[in-house]
């Protein structure tokens, strides 16, 4: 088996583009770094260097050889920082990332179970909107994201979904446009949504991932809505429904742990433009460490298990729409 004890020599004549420059940044001598990449190229059976450039290029195995040692490097950096966390106090510090919607509706519900169950495991909390989320993963200031995820999440991410969920038009009991609509509903008629357009909503501002569903949805059943109160926190927009002040739309997962939830009517629209992966998010060629992937396999059997995704009250049918 060949083995490169080390990939570093090779690392530096390709960023250097030159054998003796390599040499003087590695210092050692350059007849020695000759030797051992006319060593590597025998063992491997084929060029590495193209030697006619100036500079010095890399053949297409060359490329091919240098990446794999990036990748190489990466993995087995990331290995020793999982290793100093793993033998920190033998604590595994999870840093996750979530929006204030998800945190609250969430944690409180499974984060005292699975703490008894890893008393190893320490959550660091970083409540922010989805906008920021990449980026704290990109720059290895959280480990995951729980987080609502389309088509175009970037592709240096891993997604793995834990489920699809519905989004609910949520009413006040006292609303009279609430009231027709649930009327309707229940007794099988084709409900009128056009009479939302007279109502006032409070929407999530346009560049949040479950906006921009409700906006699809909208556009597509022709709603315009005339009065909105913009917002970036779910739980202001579910208060200020449940005060009567208008219509919103917030994700199914919360519906459980909604504020004055007898004050409320759920609605779902059963529309596959109010659907949308929640999932967890990390970083490609990063593995989650064992408690941090308890805790994804917790979300993922509370949220799947739980008898409120039953609870709306009202549901429309394609059929009807």
């Amino acid at each position: 088996m060949i083995q490169d004890r080390n990939p570093e020599y090779f690392l530096a004549i390709a960023s250097e583009k030159s054998i003796s420059k390599a040499a003087e940044r590695l210092h050692i001598s350059q007849p020695y770094l000759s030797q051992y990449v006319i060593h590597l190229e025998k063992e491997f059976g084929v060029r590495l260097l193209d030697r006619t450039k100036t500079p010095l290029r890399l053949t297409a195995a060359g490329r091919v050889y240098a990446n794999y040692l990036e990748d190489s490097t990466q993995l087995y950096e990331q290995l020793l920082q999982d290793f100093t966390r793993l033998n920190a106090s033998r604590r595994q510090t999870l840093r996750v990332t979530m929006s204030n919607w998800r945190a609250s509706t969430l944690l409180p519900s499974i984060l005292p179970d699975f703490s008894r169950e890893h008393p190893e495991a320490h959550l660091e909390l970083l409540e922010r909107p989805t906008s920021e989320m990449f980026r704290l993963i990109a720059d290895n200031t959280v480990d995951f994201a729980i987080v609502n995820t389309n088509l175009n999440t970037p592709d240096y991410l891993t997604t793995e979904t834990i489920l699809y969920e519905k989004i609910l038009l949520v009413g006040n009991r006292a609303n009279a446009a609430a009231q027709a609509l649930a009327e309707e509903c229940r007794a099988g008629h084709e409900p009128d949504l056009s009479v939302l357009e007279h109502e006032r909503f409070v929407l999530l501002y346009p560049e949040i991932m479950l906006a921009m569903r409700v906006n699809n949805f909208l556009e597509r059943k022709h709603i315009t809505v005339e009065n909105a109160l913009y917002t970036s926190n779910a739980t202001t927009a579910l208060n200020l429904t449940a005060g009567n002040y208008g219509f919103c739309f917030v994700n199914e997962t919360g519906v459980h742990n909604a504020p004055n939830r007898s004050e409320l009517i759920f609605f779902d629209l059963d529309s596959p433009d109010l659907v949308h992966p929640l999932s967890v998010v990390y970083k490609k060629k990063r593995h989650l460490l064992p408690a941090a992937r308890a805790f994804v396999d917790a979300t993922r059997r509370f949220l799947q298990s739980q008898a409120w995704r039953g609870e709306c009250d009202c549901r429309v049918h394609h059929d009807t729409l």
